[in-house]
């Protein structure tokens, strides 16, 4: 660990952004503050002999602050060596490490420390989990970095508690719950403010897409959207092949039943924002009219372009109160969120 000449003072960080933001930190935000603070000050001075666990785990609704403070910690810890990776970008390199032919047959613990390398602070946003096979691989990631004594630091909307919660797999993923509960604090943010609601974002790229309903022909030449040319473009990633509505360029332009109702994956997405950041998706329909599989990579699509901060624009004959009713998944919450962000343009009343 890097030393520093002055005493690391997160919660005094935290303040100044905030004033800066224009709120108030509440009792839980301050609470998980202090024990990032406690963190860094006992791996920094373990001369001091104060115990600490080895990372901090923050969950809470959408809005609640889990990625402000994960940003501003990740910024200001005095650690050389660290990294901060949404939870999906990281699995989709481990899972390319993993099938890499030099490293077939090869123990996991050495693919992760090839990708980790001398990493000594991990901070992961968005631990969520819906994929039996990367919840398999988390025991021997946590084994992994609480081993080599990385600070972990997370963001979930879940408690771990509630982690994979799917009655056929949870039991497989409780004894990764036990390591959560092992070695890292863990604070709910619990405070009844929506600070997405206040608008800090809106300067964010993804902020700056746009949510058209109906999509008629005066809303897309004010926003300068193609439309469909009523052909099938084929869209080549990975293993897939995608159709989309208009000739790939400086946009990707898919319907929601090619992206969605097909069998898609994070791997397509996250590889698709390394060649375009700005997307269109057209006619979403009622999501609670289609599949849970469906309703899934729709949720996982706009968590992967809101980290990316990827442009979108939503095309969809419901207004998004509408559209996302009646969704069953708990994880719809922080889809609906994050659509609000967009600007809406409705028909007119």
């Amino acid at each position: 660990m890097a030393s520093i000449g002055t005493p690391f003072d997160f919660p005094a960080i935290m303040e100044t952004k905030a004033r800066a933001n224009k709120f108030t930190l509440d009792s839980y935000q301050r609470q998980a503050i202090s024990s990032l603070n406690a963190l860094i000050a006992a791996n920094l001075n373990p001369q001091n002999g104060h115990a600490h666990r080895d990372g901090v785990y923050i969950w809470g609704k959408v809005g609640r602050g889990k990625t402000f403070i994960l940003d501003a910690f990740y910024d200001a810890a005095p650690i050389k060596n660290k990294r901060r990776v949404h939870f999906h970008h990281f699995f989709r390199e481990l899972h390319q490490r993993l099938a890499a032919q030099d490293t077939q047959g090869q123990p996991i613990a050495e693919v992760l420390s090839a990708q980790l390398g001398d990493c000594r602070l991990l901070c992961f946003d968005e631990f969520h989990l819906h994929d039996i096979g990367d919840a398999m691989l988390i025991k021997p990631l946590l084994d992994f970095i609480f081993h080599q004594k990385i600070l972990l630091v997370v963001t979930s909307n879940y408690p771990p508690d509630e982690l994979l919660a799917n009655p056929l797999y949870h039991q497989r993923f409780v004894p990764s719950i036990a390591l959560i509960k092992q070695h890292m604090e863990i604070f709910a943010l619990a405070g009844g403010q929506d600070y997405r609601s206040l608008g800090a974002n809106d300067s964010t790229p993804f902020c700056q897409g746009v949510y058209l309903c109906p999509g008629n022909a005066a809303q897309r030449r004010e926003c300068g959207l193609p439309e469909p040319d009523g052909l099938l473009h084929a869209l080549e990633v990975g293993y897939r092949t995608l159709a989309v509505l208009s000739p790939a360029g400086d946009v990707l332009h898919f319907s929601f039943a090619a992206l969605c109702a097909a069998p898609t994956a994070v791997m397509d997405y996250l590889a698709l924002c390394e060649r375009c950041r700005c997307w269109i998706i057209e006619d979403v329909p009622a999501l609670a009219t289609q599949s849970p599989a469906a309703q899934q990579r729709f949720i996982n699509v706009i968590d992967v372009l809101y980290d990316q901060n990827c442009r979108l624009y939503v095309i969809s004959d419901y207004p998004l109160a509408v559209m996302t009713d009646g969704v069953e998944l708990d994880d719809i919450q922080r889809t609906r969120s994050r659509l609000s962000q967009l600007k809406h343009y409705l028909p007119a009343t």
